[in-house]
């Protein structure tokens, strides 16, 4: 509970900040964040309703009642009736979210009150409903707001993160002992994926990638039929989950002997990684972790094909604000947990990519993986 409430003080920052009555959130994300119940999906939609200090209400689909009375903290859980589930009673109320949230904000006296809410994550058919069912309600747009909440990690989420790093990392090793000449890249794929799942990962937020040789080149390439061949670049993307939160592990081996270029590419990749390390503290601009990468790569003449930022975010979502990219000035700050992932991806013939995560310290930053970078 206590983490919780640490929360909720950022969600009333948020009110005051942004002259707010009250916050309503429906991204599955930011629910789990605020209340510990997780729907899993848009498709079976619910909200948090917080207007201040314990003013809490949380409503879900009758389906998911009892798991969020039983998952959440939140005292005053409702639900509303999607579908009739009364053979005898033809009068049976069927409603919508859109009619609980409506019927919460009229009893708390929020109906002509502003409410802030996560604009850029809504589908446009939810808001244009919430704005035909609540016409009198002012809607104001705190996205940047909620992501600014869940940016900094608390020691729970380290802990989660962290363990879903080790997760991911069983399912590299596994990657990396199976691989030889001969097996497919699904083959490969489906082993890592029962590794993972017997170590613990709860969710697949995305699949394993494994891919080998011309494709590796291919940033979001998937693991097909191709046989791995002797002698190529096979790149494995590992991305496990623990109580919901992610994480991405990436590392790049050869099978058999590495050429000079595979070498010079590879220790470019590599380089990079490690200057954007030297970086990575408080209080230094975000762009400044890219920039510095980005120059290891080109000293070797590779510049044109790092084709993307060097990392991101991680928590929650494998992707969350901030973008560690050369036009982000915005200031790196304690608790943040980043994914850098330099990367070299050249057309026809292959790709190098190496991806770990980083805790923002006090002082610096904590490298949370322990499967070593030397794997070619």
């Amino acid at each position: 509970m206590r983490v919780y409430s640490t929360r909720f003080d950022k969600a009333k920052r948020i009110l005051v900040s942004e002259e707010v009555d009250a916050l309503l959130l429906l991204n599955p994300k930011n629910i789990y964040y605020l209340t510990g119940f997780c729907s899993h999906s848009w498709d079976i939609p619910s909200a948090v309703i917080f207007s201040g200090e314990n003013d809490v209400t949380l409503t879900v689909s009758r389906i998911e009642l009892d798991r969020a009375a039983e998952s959440s903290w939140i005292n005053d859980v409702r639900c509303y009736y999607p579908f009739p589930l009364k053979i005898d009673d033809k009068n049976e109320r069927v409603d919508s979210v859109i009619d609980s949230i409506s019927a919460i904000i009229d009893e708390k006296g929020l109906s002509e009150k502003v409410i802030g809410i996560e604009l850029s994550q809504l589908p446009v058919l939810t808001f244009e409903s919430l704005k035909k069912k609540l016409p009198k309600v002012g809607f104001k747009d705190v996205s940047k707001n909620v992501w600014e909440m869940r940016m900094y990690k608390d020691i729970t989420e380290i802990e989660n993160i962290q363990k879903a790093i080790e997760i991911a990392e069983k399912g590299l090793r596994t990657a990396i002992e199976i691989i030889s000449p001969g097996t497919t890249e699904i083959q490969v794929a489906v082993e890592v994926e029962s590794a993972l799942r017997r170590a613990g990962s709860q969710r697949a937020h995305s699949e394993s990638v494994v891919v080998s040789g011309a494709k590796s080149a291919y940033p979001y390439a998937i693991a097909g039929n191709k046989k791995i061949e002797e002698n190529e670049l096979v790149l494995i993307n590992v991305s496990a989950s623990y109580n919901e939160y992610c994480a991405n592990v990436t590392r790049t081996i050869f099978t058999g002997s590495p050429h000079k270029k595979h070498k010079e590419i590879f220790e470019a990749v590599k380089q990079a990684l490690n200057n954007a390390l030297q970086y990575a503290k408080p209080d230094v601009p975000l762009g400044q972790l890219d920039a510095v990468a980005r120059r290891a790569i080109k000293e070797k003449g590779y510049e044109p094909f790092f084709i993307h930022p060097i990392g991101h975010g991680i928590g929650l979502e494998q992707r969350e604000p901030p973008i560690v990219s050369l036009n982000n000035s915005e200031k790196i700050k304690e608790g943040l947990i980043l994914n850098l992932e330099p990367a070299v991806y050249i057309p026809e013939f292959g790709g190098v990519r190496i991806e770990d995560t980083i805790l923002i310290t006090e002082g610096g930053n904590q490298v949370l993986n322990k499967l070593p970078i030397e794997t070619m």
